[in-house]
């Protein structure tokens, strides 16, 4: 692309600005611009049907001028390794024209880029000149190296200087970060962008479900809206409230208080959905609250629970115009929140129970071994072979369909060759803490360069092999992610109905993709870093008076920070 400069005038105002024209190269035909204007005080540029958004210099009265960007990562603090920037490369590390490109044009692969995709959606359609901070995801996994933390808090806050004036700031990012030397990125992050931007500057922020948002978060922002379902399929409609917010504010529709309650708990991400009692009724009483206008929005944070930090918390935000209504509603639902901890608990199946189960399954549908413990998508390295150790052990024949992540096991596959036979050791490659490498006999069926299509996406999981051992099919990978997702097996020409047995190393969010499938659903009592024995893993950082660690009946919910009102 090459861009010529031209002037147009706003037909309202009649004031000059310079604008860029994309011009295409290849057809050599600049693409058709027309301007529209409403009964707002801003005007929509849209470049035909290609592109909403447009690069610019200078800045009339009429236009509002956002900043879009965010560092999408979760933490296990338990993970084995670091998160470098290899793994951002390996997903999305977007920045400049780049990641407004990626917004337009991505396709939804339930990810932290379909919130990008929301935010984005409803700046350009209400004409905002959409300013690029920059992007990146990385998939979940061990602490963020602060080098990538660093360098991204410099670039965001370069642009962001560069752009004065900004009119407003939308980041999206997860919320259950953690670096070297930080316990709260996403906090580092809003709090340096403010004091570039200053105090009267709206800054709405998407998070997901399980983030941990804290008081540094809370009081540096206007607004902060979570995902509100579990399973994870409103990402993008999230997306979508957070920069919903952002414009009202800026357009003197809204005036939003925001109230944040912390609550001293943390309960397994295996042990409840929104879809169930009794997260669903709850969740469902603060819908009900933004239906009768008594809020603007409303999230409520079940922080993720394998983040080991001295600042941490689940929580609930309200969001409303009347304080006092907002502060009560918080503390509400805080209070029930609490209440019901005991109840967030998972039924759990030894894995010998579950093989059997599967083996003398008569009903056409898969069984689904869930491995949780070894979620891919809660930061586990996805290295655990406990699966196919007893399927060895029980000399078992049972049709199943898995999946590990192992380097070295794919690399004697690629030296061996298709066809041929690998004896060699499988599994706890890098959670040498947790597991035992199992010897394993496998028949090489296939291999990849590991870049296959995923929801219409080319998605990179390095080398890989399939094998098979015994009548097990297995997917071996070096870059673990998305095994919440049939599409994973199906990328690499598995169908799971075809299978009695199938693997799935994910947490609650894969019941939205498997549940239409089989209700032979079963969480496997496997060790991992994603366990929901949490008692068992070595916390150092957070407070112990937390429940499962201790329990408080005489909780008593209280705001512990204000957002900004600086409207």
């Amino acid at each position: 692309m090459v861009f010529r400069k031209n002037k147009i005038s706003n037909p309202k105002t009649q004031k000059k600005m310079h604008w860029y024209f994309f011009e295409n190269e290849e057809k050599n035909e600049e693409f058709y611009v027309k301007l529209l204007t409403n009964d707002r005080k801003y005007a929509i540029i849209k470049f035909g049907d290609v592109s909403r958004h447009a690069i610019y210099e200078g800045k009339g009265d009429d236009f509002l001028k956002i900043l879009l960007g965010g560092l999408h990562q979760e933490i296990n603090t338990f993970a084995p390794g670091k998160t470098g920037y290899e793994q951002y490369r390996r997903k999305q590390a977007l920045f400049g024209e780049d990641m407004l490109t990626f917004a337009r044009d991505h396709v939804r692969c339930n990810e932290g880029a379909d919130g990008l995709e929301g935010c984005y959606r409803v700046l350009t359609a209400a004409g905002v000149d959409v300013v690029s901070g920059g992007f990146m995801s990385a998939q979940p996994g061990s602490i963020i190296e602060q080098k990538v933390l660093d360098d991204f808090i410099t670039h965001i806050v370069g642009v962001a200087r560069a752009s004065m004036p900004l009119d407003g700031v939308v980041l999206y990012m997860h919320g259950a970060a953690q670096s070297e030397e930080s316990d709260d990125p996403e906090g580092d992050i809003i709090k340096a962008v403010r004091a570039v931007v200053g105090e009267s500057v709206p800054i709405t922020v998407g998070l997901d479900l399980h983030a941990n948002v804290t008081s540094e978060m809370v009081k540096n922002s206007n607004a902060i809206s979570l995902y509100q379902k579990y399973p994870h399929v409103d990402i993008l409609e999230t997306g979508e409230r957070a920069a919903r917010l952002c414009l009202g504010i800026l357009k003197g529709e809204i005036k939003p208080y925001m109230a944040y309650v912390t609550i001293p708990m943390i309960v397994p991400a295996s042990a409840y959905t929104t879809e169930t009692e009794p997260f669903h009724s709850l969740m469902q009483k603060g819908h009900a609250y933004v239906k009768a206008g008594k809020l603007l929005d409303f999230s409520v944070s079940q922080m993720q629970p394998w983040l080991d930090v001295k600042d941490g918390y689940s929580s609930v935000v309200a969001i409303g115009e009347d304080k006092a209504e907002a502060e009560r509603i918080a503390k509400e639902l805080a209070g029930e929140l609490y209440a019901m901890r005991h109840q967030f608990t998972t039924d759990l199946k030894d894995v010998d129970e579950i093989i059997a189960i599967a083996e003398s399954n008569k009903s056409g549908k898969p069984v689904i071994l869930n491995d949780f413990a070894d979620s891919s998508n809660a930061g586990s390295a996805g290295d655990s072979p406990e699966v196919i150790e007893r399927i060895l052990a029980l000399e078992s024949d049972v049709r199943g369909l898995m999946y590990i992540n192992d380097s070295t096991f794919v690399a004697a596959c690629m030296k061996a060759g298709v066809g041929n036979t690998v004896e060699a050791s499988l599994g706890a490659e890098y959670s040498k803490k947790l597991y035992q490498p199992v010897k394993v006999k496998a028949e090489v069926k296939a291999l990849y360069d590991g870049v296959v299509p995923f929801h219409g996406l080319w998605v990179d999981f390095g080398r890989c092999a399939v094998v098979k051992i015994r009548n097990t099919s297995v997917v071996v990978t070096t870059q673990h992610r998305y095994n919440g997702d049939p599409c994973l097996y199906r990328a690499f020409g598995y169908e799971p109905l075809d299978f009695e047995m199938v693997v799935v190393k994910a947490c609650t969010s894969f019941r939205a993709f498997y549940g239409p499938l089989t209700d032979l659903i079963y969480p496997a009592s496997t060790k991992g870093s994603a366990t929901s024995n949490l008692l068992s893993l070595p916390f150092e950082k957070i407070p112990k008076s937390f429940y499962p660690f201790s329990d408080n009946d005489d909780f008593v919910p209280q705001v512990d920070a204000w957002g900004k009102t600086n409207f």
